[in-house]
């Protein structure tokens, strides 16, 4: 009989499903702001983990997957969506102000997963801003 153990592969390597090298980098960017944030969960008290804390893990979620399905847009579906993960991020970073206002997350927890926040928002508003000049003018009408 095999040891369970040996069937499954390394824990550091990813399922065969999405090569990484093909994510877009700020899906990368978000992807390590998520796992710092798990990171940081078990930490937190459990009345904060149900309330606050479950409201940042949708929400960085949420950003993670609209930037995830932005990459494989085109036009104006791909900018409406990186709007909503822009959105999403900005949301994120203000409940992980409040998490930290009322010590929910420490000091350095939350300067971890705010910077890693903070340089995904500004690629995103790059490529939304990239893409809204190389989009036709009927899209430039939405401001």
């Amino acid at each position: 009989m095999r040891n369970i153990d040996s069937i499954h592969l390394s824990e550091s390597t990813p399922p065969p499903t999405v090569s990484q090298e093909k994510l877009v980098p700020v899906v990368l960017k978000l992807k390590e702001a998520y796992l710092a944030w798990q990171a940081a969960l078990p930490h937190i008290a459990k009345s904060r983990r149900q309330t606050i804390a479950a409201r940042i893990d949708g929400v960085l979620l949420d950003t993670l997957e609209h930037t995830f399905r932005a990459g494989y847009l085109s036009g104006e579906p791909k900018i409406q969506a990186l709007e909503t993960s822009i959105a999403k991020l900005d949301a994120a970073k203000f409940f992980l102000l409040v998490g930290w206002e009322s010590n929910a997350i420490t000091n350095a927890q939350h300067l971890r997963i705010v910077t890693l926040l903070i340089d995904a928002s500004k690629m995103l508003i790059g490529w939304r801003s990239y893409l809204e000049k190389k989009t036709p003018t009927s899209w430039s009408g939405r401001k």
